[in-house]
């Protein structure tokens, strides 16, 4: 009797032992089937893993100073601690440069805190900590260009009849030492007299600025160019092209904060509209020019943005000239953007015209347009 108790209890327990381990096995079998799996790597896209165990695909934009800009395909635009990435693989030709000035390309890979190239089946090693700065390949040049295009429109019927717009538009090219900048921005305003039924133009000004810039290491950048062309009826400026070169330094580069400052000579021509028969109707002066940009990632859809720049030249080209523009830009979908833009502009000594009227000393407007980037 007590032994068929003790027998029975016996292959209750070895019953209940099996049945244990088989769930542990099922178990553990079960978590390893579950686990995240490492997505395939389709060419029609670079690839960031974070730190965090996220993927993301995309488009390898630039790197430089350690952050990394990456469109993603889902996220749209991002900017990223190279830190807090773990891994990346290229899907295209990127070109690299490192803090001892050497330059290569090839499909660019970094894993475990190692940078390869691979270049026609060679893989080489670089060191990780020597990176300075990434850029799509001059190979894919169509990948080292973006640009934005802006408008802002006024539309007034009834007791008034006004229009009003601004234009603007960019385009840049960055590789892994340069950069090339273009801007254009255009303002014009026209209402109609109720009594008389003319139009009368109250604003009509053209600016066309570009740069490049070398960078040579992760705070200092020079400006072998800087040209600006514009044009002002209501300034008495039929056109003014300046011409400098300046040294720049970033003061503050993080991922959400970006400020520098740029010092340099310059020249600048000025022609006059009309002036007084004792007056040149042209200007040369030797000046210099300072300037400073800052941006700033208020969330992950606004971004703030102020630029200014003051020209010093002698008192017949106009003297001290200022220029300053800050504004918001609101991410919308996709590539299109809400941009509220304000503009101040100071001229110390305007030129009187023929008539012995001088323009006024400041301009300021505030633009909201619609903005798509490409």
């Amino acid at each position: 009797m007590n032994n068929t108790i003790t027998t029975r209890i016996t292959v209750i327990v070895t019953f209940l032992f099996s049945l244990t381990l088989s769930t542990l096995s099922y178990a553990e079998g079960d978590r390893s089937e579950w686990q995240k799996p490492t997505p395939v790597f389709k060419q029609d896209f670079d690839w960031i893993k974070l730190t965090s165990d996220e993927w993301l695909k995309g488009d390898i934009i630039s790197m430089y100073d350690e952050k990394l800009e990456f469109d993603s395909d889902e996220l749209d635009m991002q900017t990223i601690d190279l830190e807090d990435i773990a891994e990346l693989r290229s899907k295209e030709w990127q070109s690299i440069r490192m803090f001892d000035g050497t330059i290569a390309e090839g499909y660019l890979v970094i894993k475990d805190g190692k940078l390869s190239l691979v270049k026609n089946g060679v893989t080489t090693n670089y060191e990780f900590s020597n990176l300075l700065s990434i850029a799509s390949s001059g190979k894919n040049e169509r990948d080292l260009w973006d640009g934005y295009v802006n408008l802002g429109i006024n539309l007034r019927e009834g007791n008034t009849v006004q229009f009003d717009y601004t234009f603007s538009a960019g385009i840049q090219r960055r590789s892994s030492s340069s950069r090339f900048k273009t801007d254009y921005t255009a303002d014009y305003s026209r209402y109609e007299d109720q009594d008389d039924g003319k139009t009368i133009v109250t604003a009509d000004s053209d600016r066309l600025t570009s740069s490049y810039d070398w960078f040579f290491n992760p705070k200092i950048y020079f400006r072998a160019a800087d040209f600006e062309y514009m044009t002002d009826e209501f300034l008495n400026i039929d056109y003014r092209i300046h011409y400098g070169i300046a040294l720049g330094y970033h003061i503050i580069d993080t991922s959400r904060t970006s400020w520098d400052i740029n010092l340099g000579p310059s020249y600048q021509k000025t022609k006059f509209i009309d002036v007084g028969t004792d007056d040149n109707d042209s200007e040369n002066s030797l000046g210099v020019t300072l300037g400073t940009d800052f941006t700033f990632e208020v969330t992950s859809d606004i971004d703030y943005d102020a630029s200014y720049s003051v020209q010093v030249i002698d008192e017949a080209s106009g003297g001290n000239i200022h220029h300053f523009q800050t504004g918001l830009e609101i991410d919308l979908t996709n590539d299109f953007d809400l941009d509220l833009t304000f503009y101040a502009d100071r001229t110390e000594n305007p030129k009187k015209d023929s008539e012995g009227q001088v323009p006024e000393k400041n301009d300021f407007r505030l633009v909201v347009g619609l903005g798509y980037d490409f």
